[in-house]
């Protein structure tokens, strides 16, 4: 029966995915947000590198290449994309982790409702309260599914290990947050290890019932195993933890303000009535967003979306669990102190989402580096659930504690309104008025991507003799042709690219003047850029460019949703990706390989000079000038250079990054010391209750 049951529950959580993503199932895609201008760009590179045989650490085609693993959100080494990436093409891969984590979060979610104590049916309420009112609206940000699978997995390995003291709980939790971070984007990890520890304190010191016994007598004792845990997740997670930290402090969110607002992706106050009148908000004629940003009554001045700010749990949830509980407090027969704490964790993190909290987090190490206060309503929609699922089985079970037949029924009914009613919000947040896609997530039956050996623009670049870098429009997207491009669009990314003083000057007037061309190309020459990609033809009495090609691009004009032609033009005097400065007539320079992670350059020249490598100077880059180390320079504040003496050279730039070498010991170190100190706990354990058999009296 155990086993049926389990069966049903997989069952349950994969026809779900069908009901609410079919076209993903059928080959279809998204587009919209971030899709195309932030993960598909990074996917399709990833893609590429694993199918060649390499695990990349560094992307050279976004801007003058920054380091993909520290920038977190390709998940370099997050196990499922080492395998899907490697083994199925982009949009396929991209689909199936996508319906998998949902599949994953569904059953986690059951997990911790049923240790929880609920019947299987209100966990499964629970399940799609959290799994289809959280995660289906934010479709559009790949890593709120990947990452929101393990906030319930590892409230579950918390609380199994209060209930049971047993060991492998604390390895499952370590191992969880590890494989968490692996997965790139911090924020929810960051909020899934305040929850566990804020839940694992109330839990030891205010909801005792049903702790283990060798928990129990100490009262504190879970926590700080459970800090261990969370050390030891963070130990395992090195390797993409230290250069993540390496590029935070030279990244555009080493300080606060400017460009980085912790407070951006908040839900005011006023628009939590969305929990309660859905169909004011997400009708098809609403600009969510403009009202969002215009009503600032009772929030704080940082801007938001209707993505971020969206928080709904289907409103017979919503009643089971707020009526439920009111119910119980005035009849006095109370709600048991474990789900009281979820009634505390929810209200918090709702509180917290509103971004009233800044003045005084935003000074706090961690609140500071992340925005999208909106995010803690994660927390909000699990506790929902949870309740939900309490109150059912509360007023619906018999003398047993288990659902009678009329229950079942009810529950049943619960659950087929529910995801009726969840489904209603996903269909209309993918719709707009006049039948217009949806900017931020639309479901198509051609996903761009597949395109890609179709791109005409791609075909053109492949014929260039040396290595291409466009100026564009479209930031991060051009990359999927398999070229570089610039400027750059990364949550996480170099300051050299947001520095105004070292980026492309930028034009006042439109079209820009003369002097502005001029002052543009000037740069572009200096930035090895050899092309420009634009959505309008340009005017060739101002710009140096010869045109290349005009038309509709079967990847790029889909990806992007134009309806007008691009233009594709060479610049006159191309910029190089390495070139000699003060070169004489006579000097050559010749790019013999260019790698993502290696670049092997022969220079002849009569004069020596300085080399400039036009790629962003970043630590863990070295050069050799024939086969010996060589000291390198930083060229107009964010380019490589080395000086060469006259003669016949061979320059070899490497990245060896040691932020991921050490992060790798620290990996392998805390695997050992976790192991040893789980070994010591059992040990322990095993000599207590030979303590308690030892002091127990004989019988007979």
């Amino acid at each position: 029966m155990r086993f049926a049951k389990a069966f049903a529950v997989i069952l349950i959580a994969v026809g779900l995915t069908y009901v609410f993503w079919r076209p993903l199932w059928q080959g279809g895609g998204l587009v919209g947000g971030d899709t195309y201008t932030y993960y598909f760009p990074q996917k399709t590179f990833y893609a590429d590198e694993l199918q060649a045989g390499r695990v990349p650490l560094w992307n050279p085609l976004v801007g003058h290449g920054y380091p993909i693993l520290a920038e977190s959100q390709t998940g370099v080494l997050y196990p499922p994309n080492l395998v899907l990436f490697r083994f199925f093409d982009v949009n396929t891969a991209y689909n199936a982790a996508q319906l998998g984590h949902y599949v994953l979060a569904f059953l986690a979610t059951w997990l911790l409702a049923r240790r929880l104590g609920l019947s299987w049916l209100s966990s499964l309420l629970a399940s799609l309260v959290f799994v289809y009112g959280w995660f289906a609206p934010r479709i559009c940000l790949e890593w709120t599914i990947l990452g929101g699978v393990f906030v319930p997995f590892t409230l579950w390995c918390a609380e199994s290990f209060l209930q049971t003291a047993q060991r492998r709980y604390l390895a499952a939790l370590a191992i969880s947050l590890g494989v968490h971070l692996l997965a790139g984007h911090y924020n929810l990890a960051f909020i899934e290890v305040l929850t566990v520890l804020i839940y694992t304190a109330l839990r030891v010191t205010y909801a005792r019932d049903r702790l283990a016994d060798a928990l129990s007598a100490g009262g504190g004792r879970g926590i700080p195993a459970v800090m261990f845990a969370i050390v030891v997740g963070f130990g395992l997670a090195a390797p993409q933890l230290l250069p993540t930290w390496e590029l935070k402090v030279r990244s555009q969110r080493a300080d606060v303000g400017g460009r980085h607002d912790p407070g951006y992706g908040h839900i005011p106050p006023w628009y939590l009535a969305q929990v309660v009148t859905p169909w004011v908000w997400y009708g098809p004629a609403v600009d969510t967003d403009d009202v969002l940003n215009t009503n600032k009554a009772l929030s704080i001045p940082s801007l938001t979306n209707k993505v971020e700010a969206h928080l709904y749990f289907g409103l017979l949830p919503l009643l089971l669990a707020a009526g439920g509980w009111i119910v119980r407090t005035i009849r006095g027969t109370g709600t048991p102190r474990t789900f009281q704490i979820w009634v505390i964790l929810g209200l918090a993190a709702v509180v917290y989402a509103t971004g009233w909290l800044l003045p005084v987090t935003r000074h706090l190490p961690g609140f500071n580096f992340f925005m999208g206060p909106g995010r803690y309503g994660i927390v909000t929609t699990l506790a929902v659930g949870l309740l939900a699922g309490y109150t059912l089985d509360r007023w619906f079970a018999g003398q047993s504690g288990v659902l009678t037949a009329t229950g079942k029924i009810i529950a049943v009914i619960a659950i087929a309104i529910t995801t009726l009613d969840l489904w209603i919000v996903r269909c209309y947040w993918n719709r707009t008025d006049r039948g217009e896609p949806n900017w931020y997530a639309d479901l198509i039956s051609d996903p761009p991507i597949d395109h890609r050996p179709e791109s005409i623009v791609r075909q053109i670049l492949a014929e260039y003799p040396s290595p291409v870098r466009m100026q564009s429009t479209f930031q991060n997207m051009p990359t999927l042709t398999g070229f570089a491009m610039t400027p750059t669009y990364l949550g996480l990314g170099p300051a050299e690219y947001y520095d105004p003083e070292l980026t492309i000057p930028k034009a006042t007037h439109d079209p820009p003047t003369a002097d502005e061309v001029a002052a543009q190309v000037d740069w572009m020459r200096r930035a090895g850029v050899t092309h420009l990609l634009t959505e309008k033809p340009l005017n060739r009495s101002v710009w140096p460019v010869v045109g290349v090609w005009s038309g509709f691009d079967k990847l790029l004009h889909r990806a992007w949703a134009l309806g007008e032609p691009l233009h594709l033009y060479e610049l006159q005097n191309p910029g190089r990706r390495v070139r000699l400065r003060d070169a004489s007539p006579d000097d050559r320079v010749d790019v013999i390989r260019y790698e993502a992670e290696r670049i092997e350059v022969e220079i002849d020249t009569s004069t020596g000079g300085e080399l400039v490598l036009t790629d962003l100077d970043y630590p863990g880059w070295i050069v050799e000038v024939d086969g010996e180390r060589a000291e390198s320079t930083v060229v107009d504040g964010m380019f490589r250079g080395v000086t060469v003496a006259p003669g016949t050279h061979t320059i070899v730039w490497s990245y060896r990054p040691r932020s991921v070498l050490w992060g790798a010991v620290v990996s392998v170190l805390t695997l050992f010391l976790g192991a040893l100190a789980l070994l010591v706990f059992r040990r322990n354990r095993a000599g207590r209750n030979q303590d308690r058999s030892d002091a127990a009296p004989a019988m007979g």
